[in-house]
């Protein structure tokens, strides 16, 4: 008897569970996408962008905007402008505008959102060149809701090597890791449409110091090891001993189909010393100059190496000259060098920018496509 009771007490609470507390949809203020920008007075401007799920309602998305001196204060002013109970457990896009980063630094900014334990470190961080109330109300009406369209713009510009993907956890990490700066993504309006613009370089004290364009973060993605096969590029051949086939161009395309990094690290006298190496097999998709890719095939592949090691070492001596870091060359610093290490790992950005650093890229042609010549 008392087991027949157990087991009709405990099928009771099963079907009952989970129903307290629960919240009606189209009485939720979702906060799906946060933008921040900052006025001549100083103080922010904070938008939202909330989807409407009313039947009745004639935009599927609502714009909300506050003033205010911090971004905690912004998030309790939203909550007052909203029409219902405001959740910001599930944002999905952070956009900050540059000139935000260039006064108040991106840490301070964000220290509510990593002390709050219902906020979502999953959001995308983004910096955008433009104001935020433009960004916010661009025209996305053939397109999905703006938070929706916003991140799969975001992922299609990594997967596509165009631009570095940052989430707020990940610049949290970055923050507190020594051995690496933040990066964020750069996105632009043109046209009234957003698009990739490359990648945001942020200092070890938070603030923008300069931007990659998506060429080069094709590069810095291939540093982080952090791309996916293939990728596609075009190289314009300064080897004289390829002719062009017109006056307007002089290059090759190619995708890599398979990279393979070895990085060699050691300090003396207190400079670091990298040595990165890098083996691509690559496949011709465009050949524009006087070349039989097959019997000329060890001269375009060292022509090929020659400009990638240029267009590299065009990276990296950007990033030294503004004492970044994205790559995490520190790390591999502190694993292999790590006495000297501990003299500069407060100050790594500095030590960085006195490194010197050698690029060393090895081609294979694998595939010149279906044509023989």
């Amino acid at each position: 008897m008392k087991r027949r009771l157990v087991s009709i007490l405990l099928s009771i609470m099963l079907v009952t569970s989970g129903c307290l507390g629960q919240n009606r949809l189209d009485e939720l203020t979702l906060v799906l996408t946060l933008g921040i920008d900052v006025k001549k007075n100083g103080e922010l401007d904070i938008y939202s962008a909330v989807p409407v799920f009313q039947r009745e309602a004639k935009k599927k998305m609502e714009l909300l905007h506050v003033h205010a001196s911090s971004f905690r204060e912004g998030r309790d002013r939203l909550n007052n402008e909203a029409n219902g109970l405001t959740e910001t457990g599930k944002v999905q896009n952070i956009v900050i505008a540059k000139r935000v980063l260039q006064e108040k630094g991106l840490f301070d900014l964000m220290d509510v959102l990593y002390r709050d334990p219902k906020s979502s470190l999953k959001a995308d961080l983004i910096m955008v060149d433009d104001p935020i109330e433009r960004v916010m109300n661009v025209d996305v009406k053939d397109k999905p809701r703006f938070p929706v369209y916003l991140r799969e713009l975001i992922r299609s510009g990594h997967t596509s090597e165009a631009c570095v993907y940052t989430t707020a956890r990940n610049v949290y990490d970055q923050f507190y890791e020594k051995g690496i700066t933040p990066y964020l993504t750069q996105v632009k309006l043109s046209e009234n449409k957003l698009r990739i613009a490359g990648t945001a370089l942020i200092d070890k004290r938070g603030y923008y110091v300069d931007s990659l364009s998506p060429e080069e973060s094709i590069q810095l993605l291939i540093l982080q090891q952090d791309t996916k096969h293939p990728i596609y590029m075009t190289a314009k051949l300064a080897d004289p001993a390829f002719q062009k086939k017109d006056e307007e161009s002089k290059s090759i395309s190619y995708s890599i189909d398979y990279t393979h990094s070895n990085y060699k690290t050691s300090a003396k006298d207190g400079q670091f010393q990298f040595d990165l190496h890098f083996s691509y097999l690559i496949v011709l998709t465009e050949v524009l100059v006087k070349a039989n890719p097959i019997k000329d095939k060890t001269a375009m592949e060292r022509a090929i190496a020659a400009v990638m090691k240029q267009k590299m070492e065009g990276v990296i001596a950007k990033l030294q000259k503004k004492q970044v870091d994205p790559i995490g060359l520190g790390k591999y610093a502190r694993a292999y060098a790590y006495d000297e290490w501990k003299k500069v790992e407060d100050d790594w950005g500095r030590a960085f920018s006195k490194a010197k650093v050698t690029i060393h890229p090895e081609v294979k042609i694998i595939s010149v496509g279906a044509l023989k010549k």
